[in-house]
């Protein structure tokens, strides 16, 4: 057995697939590949098309993907108690990230709390109706479509991972040992982390997202909803270790802009993290 791997972009980042098998498997790289584009035509609010671009300007959504996307949007912000977010998107949007990221520039980040997911989003079975505002359901997608092709590739593999930019899930074994052996890049100049990597892990950071707005002053896309600003909890880096990478990648979100109570709050429900600060100190671990 060999390790195989393919690359392609979505989500506008690197997907990385790798899988063990015998010879190399191009129709599971190919429905992977089909699934990341699949969920992009629903939830990407760069396309005038989407599901999420037709919810934004107000129209109702009736769709089962679009209403499970949502139902798991309720969970975490739940879970979070508000840190994550996705009414953020105005917000996000008066901050400059209002196109692809690598077109933006300027913005004006503009103080204003975000409404409670409830208040901008009603879900009534699979009926989905925009309230107020608008939403941006990006990062919790990423994380739950990496989850999705995990559990597709394990329909015929023992041994897979799925990297979408650092949000990635493990299955099995790679071809070395036990567990995928996984390196967390730290910010410049710190000191970094590795180990052998079973469930998910996701990686959220201020510093790259990251643009110089209108004022001259810097600002990211990592919103805070109580403020409506970007954060500035003094955290530059959050990685998180749970057993799906959604939860992985939003928790490493709430735990950057909520910083120590929010770093708390994740590992009392058993979540690993590991959190790098200003001062260039590593508090925590994922492995």
């Amino acid at each position: 057995m060999e390790e195989h791997h393919h690359s392609f972009r979505a989500m506008n980042t690197d997907i990385d697939v790798f899988v063990v098998a015998d010879r190399r498997p191009s129709e599971a790289f190919l429905s992977v590949a089909l699934l990341f584009e699949q969920q992009e035509q629903r939830f990407s609010r760069f396309r005038e098309s989407s599901l999420l671009s037709r919810f934004n300007r107000g129209e109702t959504i009736h769709e089962p993907w679009f209403a499970a996307a949502l139902r798991l949007a309720f969970e975490l912000h739940t879970e979070t108690l508000g840190l994550v977010n996705p009414a953020v998107l105005p917000s996000l949007t008066s901050a400059g990230y209002d196109t692809s990221f690598e077109n933006v520039r300027g913005g004006r980040p503009t103080p204003s709390p975000v409404p409670p997911l409830g208040e901008a989003v009603h879900l009534d079975g699979e009926r989905c109706t925009l309230l107020k505002g608008q939403i941006d359901l990006g990062g919790i997608v990423k994380g739950w479509t990496v989850d999705l092709a995990i559990e597709h590739l394990r329909q015929s593999f023992s041994g897979a991972l799925v990297n979408a930019g650092g949000d990635m899930k493990a299955l099995g074994s790679d071809a070395e040992g036990e567990g995928w052996f996984v390196e967390i890049e730290p910010p410049p100049d710190m000191r970094g982390s590795s180990g052998r990597l079973s469930g998910a892990l996701a990686t959220s950071s201020v510093l790259r997202r990251r643009w110089i707005s209108d004022s001259g002053a810097p600002a990211h896309h990592l919103i805070d909803p109580r403020t409506g600003l970007p954060s500035t909890s003094g955290l530059l880096q959050v990685s998180v270790r749970a057993p799906n990478c959604a939860r992985a990648e939003a928790w490493s979100k709430a735990v950057l802009i909520g910083g120590t109570p929010a770093f708390d709050r994740a590992r009392s429900f058993g979540l690993h993290v590991a959190a790098w600060n200003g001062d260039g100190t590593l508090h925590g671990s994922v492995w």
